[in-house]
């Protein structure tokens, strides 16, 4: 079954949490640390070179740092409430996952303009498009993942 606003997503809220996890959480859990890594590497083969990342290694250590708590706060707490059906103060921790989405969008802005766009220099190398191709199938997710949660997810609990 699928929510009318997103086909294809699950219907039932215990099967939709899980969907959010598996799709989103686990592959921010894998993805970012291959980034910032990359990253790295980018960084210090281009140093020097105008066009060359410089702090985007960092940019992405921040980003994950405030996703790993922010999903360890969903799961940890909000989706076992929603897995329950509800719970009276379920309102307080749905405000303030959409108060940290916000700053996941700044995030998502500084990483678009350190990034030029994740288009990298013409004549840039493997590693450098792979890098941006990353930033951007990142960035892209992250977008899709505050999306179903803030549009599909929390409006089920009155928010």
């Amino acid at each position: 079954m699928s929510d009318a606003a997103d086909p294809g997503l699950p219907t039932p809220t215990a099967e939709l949490v899980d969907h959010i996890v598996a799709r989103y959480h686990d592959t921010i859990r894998r993805e970012l640390p291959e980034l910032i890594a990359l990253a790295r590497r980018v960084e210090r083969v281009h140093a020097g070179v105008a066009d060359a990342p410089a702090g985007l290694a960092v940019l992405l250590e921040t980003i994950q740092a405030d996703m790993l708590e922010h999903m360890a706060k969903e799961e940890q707490v909000l989706f076992p409430m929603m897995r329950a059906g509800g719970h009276p103060m379920i309102g307080m921790p749905i405000t303030m996952m959409r108060h940290e989405h916000a700053g996941h969008a700044a995030h998502l802005d500084s990483l678009e303009r350190l990034t030029h766009g994740h288009v990298p220099p013409e004549g840039a190398c493997t590693s450098w498009r792979t890098l941006y191709a990353g930033t951007r199938r990142f960035a892209e997710d992250l977008v899709a993942h505050m999306h179903v949660e803030n549009d599909v997810l929390f409006p089920r609990f009155g928010a």
